[in-house]
């Protein structure tokens, strides 16, 4: 079955590197020609235009190298040859990408330069060796250098001696020009290239002169006119082939058509002598495919290899094949299979036409032979009577033989056809028995086809890829064949072969006929093969694959249903039921089980006892429930099947009993159900599943027919004779009470004697019955009972009417004699002024009614047309619509009223008759003789008159309030208005005498309409007027896209067509976490003119602004994005502008503080001629002109803003204050308000400082002026001295200002360029990790280092070793002893006995849960059931000590450590799978940056460090040097620093040397030496220390590099140690030994103080600066492993919910109410005991070296997470060590992340026990066997023989461990231990 999956990878390949676990794309550019995939790194490479890409597995970008465009011709050589004629630029289309496994390179070809090619790294692509020069064009020129040409290439062995793989190269004829063919004549059509020299020149030439080689050329005079396309290429067996497509013929004059063929070549055959081509023909019933597209040769599967009847090692070549179908206009195609022994059967049919002398397959015309032509007479083969086909196939001497071009074609016949499609690419896989094709088309579809034989194909899927893009044909599959690479035009596509997991049933999973997936019965899941256990023996049915019926399911349950009072055995059919595991039966909705036993056709299996498990089906007659079969081994229940229960005393009435389903009959007179009436009275109804004799089924229950008893109506006050009719009745005998009947009202029940009267009728003698309720009737539920209470059951609620004439009628006559019309049985009659019962009259009733009285009309008006609807209502208007029917008129005009909308007596409704004037009357009713009129107010014929409208503009999508004008406008009851067809929908409530308003509706063209018309009861009253529908308004620009959470800011919106909105709003979708939006409050916009208008943000909800504003606590700045939306009349357009391609994304940043004046009072002086203001985050979202400054009333005009202050020039004299009653007062000071958009703030009040003006005399003025003069001088000298004095002392601040800003300038720019740097490095690490990968120790290894840390050897490691000449300890003491540990009680009383022993240390502790752990890894089951019993015990222990806090926080127990190990072989597959990567991340940049700087050799102080104890403080300026290395052949470019001594330099030459090598593997560097090549005298050997080495005052300084003045670019060698080499004074170096008074340093002498040149002590702090800048460089990677480890996707193992569950429960239980108990608790157990111990030893994972750099930065990681997680408050300060102060913003952050960890963990779903059982099994099954569990045994066996008697006694003591006879097992234990034994125990 063919489904087409709605993948649409088209659109999600434009979003670059959108990965998911099914689909994968990236976006590359167009004109992508060539794929590949390395099989060993699962890099992608990808040839286009112009580019290299180099791709990791999942799509995301490495390297892109440039390959043109090129300046380049067609008529020239490729550069440095010189040429005279024009270059242009030339594209560079990529024409050959394959890659070289022998050289481990990518060998890319391409269009420019006559198809030159390079060969590149496959680490990083960009790194080229070019190809472009050679003697021969053939040196050069190997692809077709046209964009068009085809060109195929393939690696495959050549010919001997070397019998190398060389390049096979098939190239399209590309001279067209004289001037072309210089160079494309000497291209070969076909051509093996050699890949062993320094150029692709041709793998073979044996002689020059006869033109002998490797290289097949086309006649000169033929290959411009007859071009072959080459299709593909591929190696089979000892033979190389070409697939190709050319014309049938050389005459191109008549019609001629393509013909396929394949071209073999002997890979032997240097000449290429042995060339042969046949047509290959795909073709059925006269319908040939004549063109292949693609192919591709596999070794089919079994089904396949089957129906062909081929051996294992036979191969099949399979083509895409098309042909145009003339007659339907379209392109047909289909799939050819040819097994290649078939093909090479029919080459050599037709090579032996040639050798037998057959000239008709000479050369074919267009091959280059011999002047006499080839084929002319027999060969010594055929002379000879030679059999071997080989000499045939292989014909490397025999040249007139050669050029065989077939006449005799191999043919097939299609294996699956497809219409109208053309198929472009294929690529074949084998899973289990199956061949699978996956088939790219030519409208971007993927196809899978399972091939089962030659002629039958089944595709089972189709997946769209990119639509209407063609799938290139270069497709393939990742190197574990798990996803498959597709590429089009533009794109490149990873997709997963199979998505079984889709599948939830086994049905679908194999109904949809995926030949991967399979259902995994015991697992209830559909996956592959090799994810499901046992599944390689079909015979245990644990892997389903074929077809659906194979399914495994309860095909039967008998019986199919049980009583809940019996306990029965059932027997389930259940075919092909795995026999290997044991089952059991869950009752899942009972949650009850029981053991399940295998019977001849499945499984059978005991019901529940409902009574003994206290199980009830509650008042439920039957449950189905789920029966489930549920599989030991795997935990789940595979097969389920619904089952019912019964319990026949629910079924409450003999009807429900009786035609129940179950084996229930019904006891008449005991009324009630039963599974068993042995204890029934006579009088018994079977139900139709009894098997018992008599009545059957519910037609013979007793029951009251409601269907043929009459309507019962009981009056008030009245007694009444009711006669029930039915069947069945029983006749009661004298020990039961009779019939009785009762009548429920709801506030009270009557009841009546009943009698039986027959088998079908009772009667009930009914008293008065009374209800205080007003309605005018009550219906009352009436039952029957008969003997002792029971009810008689009726077929239907049996209903009563209890009514009320009076209350019916409403007091009203005229209702009351409509109710003899409408419900005569109910004798309502009109008498003594009321309705009444009529026996209960007193009077005669009547027959006619009071006069009519009318209260209401409505409308009071209408159009003198008429039609308008009046509604008149009233009392006595009439008992039947008879009565009114021409009775009412309106103005003296007659009013047809409604039949079915007339109320009797109360109300009627009439149609106004035409009137034809203006005019008014009264509303009148005559019935009669009785005549009413509505006096309240006369009925108004008029005329409305329409005047006018405004606007007459709006949008034409409607939505504008449009007012018309006029006179009569509220005329009638119904008005409507259209503009000229289109409706404008009236708004009811703005109906005046004089307007009213209507909203446009929306048109799809912006054209006048007119009229404008209103209806008024249908009625036209038109305006001759225009309404003009514009264009929508469109948005284009808004600006600026920031703003404050409260809101306000005005934003610019540009667009067109603005200036006809009424009324324009904005409005902001604010995202909430489940990926939805919800609006905010809009405001208002103001339309400046048609293009421009400002709008206001919309304030943030208070909720979202407080989250905005909590991040300004985390010196975040990052903004809340919103969308911006806008209301305009009825434009929806506006309302969601994404994917309109306006940028409408706002930001929404935290709200700005403005702080208040710190002056006494909030009081500021104002002094000078600006006034100034302090805030923070103040130009975040705001700039000067949001911001309005206020003295008073009074503007301060801002004009400078900047994030901490506002400056304003105040007005020039103080405004006035305001008093306490609120009024202006010149002697207040004014308050300064700031206002930024919506936010106020009050900052305090302003005073001016301005002198008082005092009134002088003249005389005193003159006396102040005379001593003014003396004093002027004196001041003006003071005031010189002061500004020099102030202005030295700004200048010092300003200095220092300017040397701290230069610091954290240099410290933020030295982060900057080393993080750069670092950035780099780790890319290019980061290539060599995805070729390589991250060097994991396997589980074995891992385990050792993390319960053994430091150890490299141990007892476990071997098996047990003899003493004295015998074994210590024999097998079978071993064995008893493990069977005796896995006892719990023995194990818990075992470790508790220990740690009671003052004599049992740490160590041992430590040493006994490790050993436990080794010997339960397989059974981690048991050992988590040991530790949740030992960590109850530890909790218990710790509340009731003072410090709960302190548990779990050090190793004073084995639980403890036994936690640590549970935990850590719990998390390895977490650590390799997920964590794991960017730890060694962090890792690798600690390393790499650490030796970017200087490192000490001695001290292993660095200068790049974390660690202020590993600072390296001394001013070292190291020069980087790049030497190029040469070790085992290969030389490669290392960098240095000529500080580093001899063994640090070889280290980085070893680290870059064997960088994808683990550490383990590599070579130790003590046993290297380093070679200088060029040296000053020659090669130099380098070493750290030799005779020449100076040394000073009893210190001897380690050599360096330049020590040796070795220079950049030196060549180095690395040699091995037993090569001997002249040092640098050419006298051989002996290893100097080490003299024990001499002190070595390198750097830094360590005892010594660091001085600075010249001798002057250097402040050391100074260099901590370099701290800051590590941290900064590091970030990044620290901040990826604290998230990895605090992530809690799905990813997150189940033992950690597990865990912290267990120390909640455990808190909760003994009422810990302080929540930091428990969050210590959870930060004691995983992040301590687990997390900082792998920070710490990032070895215990990886194969790598720890540097004590390394070490010392990873503790201070280490520290650092674990202070975040402490919950107490840290002061820091100059004191604090300097790793808190540099992380101490971070720690705040971290802490939330642990805290928002914690807390996500908290609110998930709790782990089952059946997932957390399955995950220690799985963690089980990682357990390598490699540990001798005998060894662990007989380690831990010796506390036992130290401790036996204290144990032996608590043993003795303990209840269990007595009734399991623990004590005397043990004792046993001992004596075998003991024993004599000549057999080792290898457990």
């Amino acid at each position: 079955m063919s489904t087409k999956m709605g993948v649409k990878i088209a659109a999600m390949s434009l979003v670059l590197g959108l990965c998911g676990h099914l689909v994968c794309g990236v976006y590359l550019g167009r004109h992508l020609t060539h794929m590949a995939i390395d099989n060993e790194t699962g890099i992608v490479y990808v040839g286009g235009v112009n580019r290299i890409y180099q791709l990791d597995s999942e799509l995301t970008l490495m390297v892109e190298a440039e390959t043109g465009p090129r300046n380049d011709s067609p008529n020239c050589a490729p550069p440095p040859d010189s040429c005279s004629y024009e270059k242009h630029e030339t594209s560079n289309f990529n024409k050959i990408l394959l890659i070289d496994r022998s050289r481990n390179k990518l060998v890319t070809c391409g269009s420019v330069y006559q198809g030159a090619c390079e060969t590149r790294n496959l680490i990083n692509v960009s790194k080229v060796k070019e190809f472009y020069d050679g003697d021969q064009v053939t040196d050069y020129a190997v692809a077709a250098n046209e964009p068009n040409a085809s060109t195929v290439a393939f690696v495959a062995p050549g010919p001997p001696p070397t019998n190398h793989d060389v390049l096979y190269v098939g190239t399209t004829f590309t001279g067209r020009t004289r001037e072309d063919r210089i160079y494309r004549d000497e291209v070969p059509a076909i051509s093996s290239r050699s890949l062993r020299k320094d150029k692709f020149s041709l793998a073979a030439v044996t002689n020059a002169l006869q033109g002998r080689s490797s290289s097949i050329y086309l006649k000169r005079e033929i290959s411009p006119v007859y071009r072959i396309k080459y299709v593909s290429g591929f190696s089979s067996g000892n033979f190389s082939y070409f697939l190709t497509v050319q014309r049938d013929s050389l005459d191109d004059n008549r019609m001629t058509k393509n013909v396929s063929k394949i071209i073999q070549l002997c890979q032997k055959d240097p000449n290429f002598f042995s060339y042969a081509d046949v047509p290959l023909k795909c073709e059925h019933n006269g319908v040939d495919y004549n063109e292949i597209h693609t192919s591709t040769v596999i070794k089919p599967a079994s089904e396949l290899r089957d129906s062909l009847y081929l051996g294992e090692d036979d191969e099949i070549l399979i083509g895409l094949f098309s042909r145009y179908n003339e007659d339907m206009d379209r392109t047909d195609a289909a799939i050819c299979v040819y097994p290649m022994k078939d093909v090479r059967a029919k080459i050599l049919e037709n090579i032996k036409l040639c050798h037998q002398g057959n000239t008709s397959v000479s050369g074919g015309g267009y091959l280059r032979v011999g002047p006499r032509g080839n084929c002319n007479q027999q060969s010594g083969l055929v002379i000879n009577n030679i059999e071997d086909d080989n000499e045939y196939l292989c014909n490397t001497v025999l040249e007139s033989f050669s050029m065989v071009v077939g006449i005799s074609p191999t043919i097939k016949a299609p294996l699956r056809t497809f219409q109208n499609t053309l198929l472009t690419a294929i690529a074949v896989t084998t899973v289990n028995e199956h061949t699978i094709a996956f088939i790219g088309t030519s409208d971007g579809y993927l196809k899978k086809v399972v091939l089962k034989s030659a002629d039958r194909g089944h595709e089972y899927e189709e997946i769209l890829v990119d639509a209407n893009s063609a799938i290139a044909q270069d497709i393939a599959f990742d190197p574990k064949a798990e996803y498959v690479y597709v590429m089009t035009e533009t794109n490149v596509t990873r997709l997963k072969v199979q998505n079984c997991l889709r599948f939830g049933s086994c049905s679908d999973c194999l109904s949809d006929g995926d030949p991967y997936c399979g259902w995994c019965s015991l697992e209830k899941k559909c996956v592959l093969r090799s994810s499901c256990p046992n599944s390689e023996d079909p015979s245990m049915a644990r892997w389903l694959h074929g077809r659906a019926n194979q399914c495994i399911y309860i095909t039967e349950i008998s019986p199919k249903t049980v009583s809940v009072t019996k306990v029965e055995e059932l027997h389930l059919t259940i075919p092909q039921l795995p026999m290997t595991s044991t089952y059991s039966c869950v009752f899942q909705q009972l949650n009850w089980s029981s053991k399940a036993d295998f019977w001849y056709f499945g499984a059978k299996c005991m019901t529940p006892n409902f009574t003994d498990l206290g199980l009830s089906l509650g008042d439920k007659a039957s449950q189905t429930v789920t029966l489930a079969l549920n599989s030991s081994e795997t935990g789940k229940l595979f097969v389920t099947r619904k089952f019912t229960f019964y319990n026949c005393s629910n079924f409450k009435t003999c009807s429900s009993c009786a035609s129940s389903p179950y084996v229930c009959d019904w006891c008449i007179y005991e009324n009630s159900c039963h599974h068993n009436t042995l204890q029934c009275q006579q009088g018994i109804i079977r139900s139709q599943a009894s098997t018992l004799p008599g009545k059957r089924g519910s037609v013979h229950c007793p029951r009251i027919e409601t269907k043929v008893t009459d309507n019962i109506y009981l009056p008030v006050g009245v007694r009444r004779k009711v006669l029930l009719k039915g069947y069945n009745f029983p006749r009661l005998g004298s020990t039961f009470g009779n019939y009785v009947c009762e009548v429920d009202t709801g506030s009270y029940t009557y009841k009546a004697a009943a009698e039986r009267l027959d088998d079908t009728h009772i009667t009930c003698d009914m008293p008065k019955i009374e209800y205080d309720q007003t309605q005018g009737k009550l219906e009352a539920l009436m039952k029957v009972y008969w003997g002792n209470k029971f009810y008689l059951e009726t077929t239907t609620p049996l209903i009563a009417t209890v009514y009320k004439c009076d209350v019916l009628a409403n007091y009203e006559c005229g209702l009351c004699l409509n109710l003899n019309y409408t419900w005569a049985a109910l004798e309502c009659m009109w008498c003594d002024q009321t309705c009444k019962y009529s026996p209960n009259c007193n009077s005669r009733s009547v027959s006619s009614c009071p006069a009519p009285e009318i209260t209401r009309v409505y409308p009071l008006s209408g159009p003198i047309q008429g039609g308008t609807n009046v509604t008149i209502e009233g009392s006595n208007l009439g008992s039947t619509f008879e009565d009114i029917e021409n009775s009412v008129f309106i103005a003296s005009v007659k009013c047809m009223p409604y039949r079915h909308l007339y109320s009797p007596s109360k109300r009627i409704v009439c149609r106004a008759d035409w009137r034809g004037q203006v005019a008014e009357g009264y509303v009148t009713v005559k019935i009669g003789g009785a005549e009413a009129q509505y006096r309240e107010a006369t009925f108004h014929y008029q005329s409305p008159h329409l005047e006018s409208i405004y606007p007459v503009n709006g949008p034409k999508a409607g939505g504008s309030q449009i007012t018309i004008s006029g006179r009569n406008l509220n005329t009638g009851g119904h008005i409507e208005a259209a503009f000229g067809e289109v409706p404008c929908l009236v708004e009811s409530s703005s109906v005046t005498e004089n307007s009213l308003v209507c909203v446009t509706t929306g048109v799809w063209d912006a054209t006048p309409r007119s009229p404008i018309k209103l209806f008024y009861d249908g009625r036209e009253f038109p305006l001759s007027r225009d309404f003009f529908y514009r264009e929508n308004p469109m948005i284009e620009k808004i600006s600026p896209l920031k703003s404050i959470a409260s809101g306000g800011r005005y934003l610019t919106v540009l667009g067109r067509h603005f200036r006809y909105i009424q009324k324009p709003q904005m409005f902001a979708y604010i995202p909430t976490g489940d990926g939805k939006y919800f609006p905010t409050k809009t405001t208002d916009c103001f339309i400046n003119h048609g293009s421009l208008m400002k709008c206001p943000t919309p304030s943030l909800p208070r909720l979202i602004r407080n989250q905005v504003r909590l991040k300004r606590d985390t010196q975040q700045k990052t903004p809340l994005v919103v969308e911006l939306g806008f209301m305009m009349d009825g434009v929806l357009s506006v309302r969601n502008l994404s994917g309109s391609g306006v940028d409408a994304q706002l930001e929404y940043y935290q709200d700005p503080q403005v702080y208040n004046f710190t002056e006494k009072d909030r009081t500021k002086i104002f002094k000078g001629e600006m006034l100034i203001i302090e805030g923070h985050h103040l130009t975040l979202a705001a700039d000067k002109y949001d911001v309005v400054v206020l003295i008073g009333q009074q503007l301060c005009n801002v004009t400078t803003l900047s994030s901490n202050q506002i400056v304003c020039a105040p007005p020039p004299k103080q405004p006035p204050g305001v008093n306490g009653e609120g009024k202006e007062d010149g002697r207040e000071y004014p308050d300064v308000y700031v206002k930024v958009n919506n936010l106020s703030f009050h900052v305090g009040r302003v005073r001016y400082d301005v002198p008082e003006q005092y009134s002088f005399p003249k005389e005193a003025i003159a006396g102040i002026a005379a001593s003014g003069g003396f004093l002027l001088l004196i001041i003006i000298l003071i005031l010189i001295i002061y500004r020099r004095q102030s202005t030295k002392a700004e200048r010092i601040y300003r200095k220092l200002q300017i040397q701290l800003d230069n610091l954290e300038s240099n410290v933020r720019n030295e982060c900057k360029q080393a993080f750069a740097e670092l950035q780099t490095d780790m890319t290019d690490l980061t290539g060599d990790i995805i070729a390589s990968g991250i060097p994991f120790w396997d589980y074995h290894t891992y385990t050792f280092k993390v319960l053994f840390p430091g150890m490299t050897d141990h007892v476990i490691l071997h098996p047990p070793l003899q003493k004295n000449g015998r074994i210590k300890f024999s097998d079978q003491g071993l064995v008893l002893f493990q069977q005796l540990l896995s006892k719990k009680v023995f194990l818990l009383t075992f470790i508790r006995t220990m740690e009671d022993q003052r004599g049992f240390s740490i160590r041992d502790k430590v040493n006994v849960a490790s050993l436990l752990m080794i010997i339960y890894q397989g059974n981690m089951e048991y050992a988590t059931e040991i530790l949740k019993c030992l960590l109850v015990e530890l909790v218990e222990k710790s509340v009731s000590g003072r410090h709960p806090k302190l548990m779990l926080r050090r190793t004073e127990s084995v639980v403890e450590k036994l936690l640590s190990n549970w935990m850590s072989l719990c998390l390895y597959k977490y650590l390799k799978d997920h964590a794991g990567s960017p730890l060694f991340m962090l890792y690798k940049a600690i390393k790499l940056q650490a030796e970017k700087g200087p490192v000490d050799y001695v001290t292993g102080d660095a200068r790049y460090s974390l660690s202020e104890d590993k600072l390296l403080r001394e001013k070292i300026e190291p020069k980087v040097m790049t030497l190029n290395v040469e070790h085992n052949g290969e030389i490669t470019q290392c960098r240095v620093l000529d500080c580093d001594t001899i063994t640090q330099a070889k280290e980085k030459m070893l680290d870059m040397l064997c960088r994808n090598i683990p550490f383990s593997q590599r070579p130790s560097v003590q046993d290297l030496d380093l070679e200088w090549r060029n040296g000053p005298t020659g090669p130099v050997l380098l070493q750290d220390e030799e005779s020449t080495t100076p040394c000073k005052d009893g210190w001897r300084r380690y050599n360096m590099l330049s020590y040796y003045k070795v220079t950049d670019g030196a060549y180095m060698s690395l040699l091995h140690r037993q090569q001997t080499i002249k040092s640098l004074n050419a006298f051989p170096i002996m290893k100097m030994d080490s003299d024990p008074g001499i002190r070595h340093w390198h750097l830094a002498k360590h005892d010594d103080a660091t001085q600075k040149d010249g001798g002057v002590k250097m402040i050391s702090e100074i260099f901590l600066t370099r701290l800051l800048s590590t941290k900064g460089t590091l970030q990044k990677y620290i901040d990826d492993l604290f998230k990895a480890m605090l992530s809690t996707n799905h990813t997150m193992p189940p033992i950690i919910k597990y865990l912290f569950d267990f120390l909640d429960q455990s808190a909760s239980h003994y009422g810990l109410t302080d929540p930091d108990v428990v969050h210590t608790w959870k930060c004691n157990s995983l992040p301590l005991r687990f997390w900082v111990n792998i920070v710490k030893n990032p070895d215990f994972v990886f194969d790598i070296n720890k540097p004590h750099i390394v070490d010392s930065c990873l503790s201070v990681v280490a520290q650092t997470f674990m202070d975040s997680c402490s919950t107490s408050e840290h002061r820091l300060g100059k004191d604090s060590p300097s790793n808190k102060l540099l992380f101490a913003k971070d720690i705040v952050h971290y802490r939330k992340s642990v805290e928002k960890y914690f807390q996500d963990i908290r609110v998930q779903p709790a782990v089952s026990d059946q997932d957390m059982n399955s995950f220690l099994a799985e963690v089980s099954r990682m357990c390598t066997g490699k540990f001798y569990i005998s060894s662990a045994l007989r380690e831990l066996y010796t506390y036992v023989s130290k401790y036996h008697s204290e144990i032996l006694n608590a043993l003795d003591v303990d209840n269990q461990a007595s009734a399991q006879q623990l004590s005397m097992r043990l004792e046993q234990v001992i004596t075998n231990m003991e024993g004599p034994s000549n057999k080792t125990a290898y457990v």
